[in-house]
């Protein structure tokens, strides 16, 4: 597993082909990277820091940090044990049946002392039944690791549907309206007016979480865009358009901004890849 700055991370999934998995003593920091895998973190012995995007994120013994794919983080390094387990995300990306789950893959879901402590030993046990699978390498093993892992997105589903606030509600309905709407021409009026809160208590909103309405709403175009951007045969420009953005510049400026290297350098580099 080598890491490079703010290159992809090549994964070698040598024992099985989608899943890396390792329960980790070492004392070692993995720099500022990002991949088209699913990572999930989980410290059994001393706390671990983790910057993930803009965020640093202090892990406890038994807090579970799912990072999305395509997320810049930095695994610093620190005394003690952490689960590292990484999952090919094409099986997600590809499936339209998972289309609900997946959805929790947008953003980290740190799973803490905020979820109850019954939740957090379930997630625990699914991850610790995991790592026994992938050593034993049983008949099946993709199979059932990918199992595990849907009933674990399942279980956060749940678990954040019947335990969600207004403010829970109000963030669903922007993130529903800009994922439906991302790639046409939405302001924070047309969103305020959809979801049905003042322009005003919108912005306290965005305030509230540290992101912005262009922020939020950029970062769904990129997502979209790295997708498109794996069809070579599709121009950067025509890409820009599709998913919303009205000059290349600013297509340029934003995806350099949530991904640190151009479109036309991100293409390149999941060619390589994937050569």
């Amino acid at each position: 597993m080598n890491s490079n700055s703010t290159a992809p991370e090549n994964i070698d999934f040598y024992r099985t082909p989608c899943f890396w998995i390792y329960d980790s003593p070492e004392y070692k920091e993995y720099s500022m990277h990002w991949h088209n895998a699913v990572e999930i973190l989980m410290p059994t012995e001393n706390i671990f820091p983790v910057i993930c995007g803009d965020r640093e994120y202090i892990l406890n013994e038994n807090d579970v940090l799912i990072i999305p794919p395509g997320e810049l983080h930095n695994l610093k390094a620190q005394h003690g044990r952490r689960i590292i387990m990484l999952c090919d995300n094409a099986m997600f990306r590809d499936n339209p049946a998972l289309a609900e789950v997946c959805r929790i893959l947008s953003q980290p879901v740190w799973i803490n002392e905020n979820y109850s402590r019954g939740f957090v030993s379930e997630i625990n046990e699914t991850i610790m039944e995991m790592v026994q699978i992938f050593d034993a390498s049983p008949s099946f093993c993709e199979t059932l690791l990918y199992g595990r892992l849907i009933e674990i997105l399942l279980k956060i589903a749940k678990y954040n549907e019947s335990n969600g606030s207004k403010s829970d509600e109000k963030a669903e309905l922007i993130k529903r309206y800009i994922d439906t709407f991302y790639m046409n021409s939405i302001t924070l009026d047309s969103l305020s007016e959809a979801v049905g809160y003042s322009k005003f208590h919108m912005s306290r909103f965005f305030t509230k979480n540290n992101s912005s309405f262009s922020d939020m709403l950029n970062a769904r175009r990129i997502k979209a865009a790295e997708i498109l951007l794996r069809d070579e045969n599709t121009p950067v420009t025509q890409i820009a358009m599709n998913v919303g953005f009205s000059s290349i510049t600013t297509f340029n400026r934003a995806f350099r901004k949530f991904k640190d290297c151009t479109p036309t350098q991100f293409r390149e580099m999941y060619r390589e890849g994937n050569e």
